[in-house]
Formats: structure tokens, C-alpha cells, sequence
């Protein structure tokens, strides 16, 4: 099981970390969804100004048949926006199949003739979709999800994406740009806390699947943007003295001891450029809102 085996992996080191990719369950994507909603949290806001201009010139950009392929779907909030009537298939893929699977049926209501495929895949790893049917592709990666990724990650992800397309498709990525430490660290510490539940939520999550008795109420959460290293990076920080096992491996937590459960790159167009040209992409266009806050990449290969 390779959340186990992350899980021991992570916590076994001297500086303890949880891939990121485990706070979606049913619940950690309802908060996700909520985090989205939030004043202070710029990302999506920004993106979707983005997307709305970039839906205008879509029809005459890429023109024929389409499927629409967007990894990291979530809710399928942003795709709404970039639906024209050339789009005849829709893959959403997510690693929560539940949250998903409602999604998609909400989606159903609002374009009924959309033949939409729900793909549930852990995009970290390398994934197939079949039965594109003479349409272009185009792929859509949202949201700064490309910041996600731990040093080196990102770039195997984008080779491995990059295997999924041929020379007429079309990748979107949304890329979260470097900005003032102030308005980052305000964006991933949202005064309504639906960031610390989002990340606490893991504790849960740990305890659903190894029963491992851990107790919310002994964790705290802090999101602190490390500005040298150009990234955000989310703790969850140990209130006490505690004691847990996983399978058969024991774990001890010092008092104030972190956990590293989120990271957030930030990128300039330059630096994300050079991270696309390494897995043999090439940027085609690329838009910014009003603010310079937020960027949308599209490429090609």
C-alpha cells in the first residue's frame, strides 16, 4: 500500500514530512473547495479572471473536436468557465473518487450532451486515458497544483504528462508567481481556518486508515513562506510529547516538533519556463491577471 509506505517513509526522517497528495478525501477536498472560497486566497480568484479571458479566444485558438483532460479536477469549478461547444468529451481526473464521481454528475446537469469519463488516478504517478476518439487534446493542470511538487518531482511530472500528448494537443497550467511574503503567508493562513482544518484533517485521515490513535486536538498547523527557497511550506506542529505506530513501526513526536504536509512553489515566468523547457515542453503563450499575481502557461511540445 503506497500510503503506508510513504507514510513510514516521510516520518522516518529527520525532518518529517506527508506527501501532500493524501489530504484529499472526501472531506480534505470539501475544505480544499472551501480554502478556494476564502477573501485572503488570491490563487483562485486570480485564476479564473485569467481563464475567463483566455475562454474568449479558445474557439479560434484551438479549433475541431475536443476533449478536455483536467488533472487535479476537484470540484470542475474552473473548467466551466473554458466549455465551448467544440468540447465533446470531458476527463476529470482526481485521487478522491467520491468527490469526483459528484462532481461530474453536477457537471452532467449543466452540459448534458458532454460525454465526461471521471479518471480516478493518482496523477503523481504515471497514467493512461484511451478513447479520444479524433479529438485534440487538450490538458489542463489548475489551481498551482505544478507547485505541489517536492525538487525534481515537478519535472518528472510534466516528462510523464508530456508522454500522454502528441504534437497537436495543448497543456494549460496554472502557475502561482513570487510576490510579496506578506500576501502569500496570508493566503495559506486564512482567518476562517479552513487551511488548518484542510491540513489537520490528515490526522484523520492516518487514524481511519491504521487506527493509529492519534489526537487531533495535539496537532496545530502553520503555513510560513520561506523566501529564499521561493516556496510555502505547510507544518503541522506537535503540542506534546507523543507516541504512535504505524503497521509494526513505532514513531516518537518531540513537543513543537513539525511535520512538513504542504508545499507551495512560487515561480517567475523564467524559472517556470526553464522547469517546462526540461521536460522537453515549450511555453506557447502566457497570460497574467491585472495584479501579476497569478500565471496560465500554455504548451506544447
Amino acid at each position: 500500500m503506497s500510503f503506508k509506505k510513504d507514510l513510514i517513509s516521510g516520518l522516518s526522517k529527520k525532518k518529517k514530512m506527508i506527501p501532500s497528495k493524501y489530504h484529499y478525501d472526501y472531506q480534505g477536498s470539501k475544505y480544499f473547495e472551501k480554502i478556494t472560497q476564502q477573501k485572503e486566497y488570491y490563487p483562485t480568484r486570480k485564476e479564473k479572471e485569467i481563464l475567463k479571458k483566455i475562454s474568449k479566444k479558445l474557439p479560434e485558438m484551438i479549433k475541431g473536436n475536443l476533449s478536455f483532460c483536467e488533472i487535479g479536477s476537484g470540484s470542475t469549478d474552473k473548467i466551466k468557465i473554458l466549455m465551448n461547444k467544440n468540447v465533446k468529451f470531458y476527463f476529470p481526473i482526481d485521487i478522491s473518487g467520491k468527490f469526483i464521481r459528484n462532481a461530474s454528475k453536477k457537471l452532467k446537469l449543466k452540459y448534458p450532451k458532454l460525454k465526461i469519463k471521471p479518471v480516478v488516478a493518482d496523477y503523481n504517478k504515471p497514467f493512461k486515458i484511451k478513447n479520444f476518439r479524433n479529438t485534440t487534446k487538450v490538458f489542463f493542470f489548475l489551481g498551482s497544483s505544478i507547485g505541489n511538487f517536492h525538487p525534481g518531482h515537478d519535472v518528472k511530472f510534466l516528462k510523464n504528462l508530456s508522454k500522454c500528448i502528441d504534437r497537436n494537443s495543448f497543456i494549460f497550467i496554472g502557475v502561482d508567481l513570487i510576490k510579496k511574503s506578506s500576501l502569500i503567508n496570508k493566503a495559506y493562513n486564512d482567518k476562517a481556518g479552513y487551511t488548518a482544518k484542510f491540513s489537520l484533517n490528515l490526522i484523520n485521515i492516518i487514524n481511519k486508515n491504521f487506527n493509529c490513535g492519534l489526537n487531533i486536538n495535539n496537532f496545530s498547523y502553520i503555513g510560513i513562506y520561506n523566501k529564499k527557497m521561493r516556496s510555502l511550506q505547510g507544518f503541522l506542529v506537535s503540542k506534546s510529547k507523543q507516541k504512535f505506530k504505524i503497521g509494526s513501526k513505532n514513531f516518537k513526536l518531540k513537543k513543537n516538533e513539525k511535520i512538513q504536509v504542504e508545499v507551495s512553489n512560487k515561480f517567475s515566468p523564467k524559472s517556470f519556463t526553464s522547469l517546462a523547457n526540461k521536460a522537453n515542453l515549450k511555453t506557447h503563450s502566457f497570460w497574467t491577471d491585472k495584479s501579476n499575481y497569478f500565471g496560465v502557461f500554455l504548451l506544447k511540445r
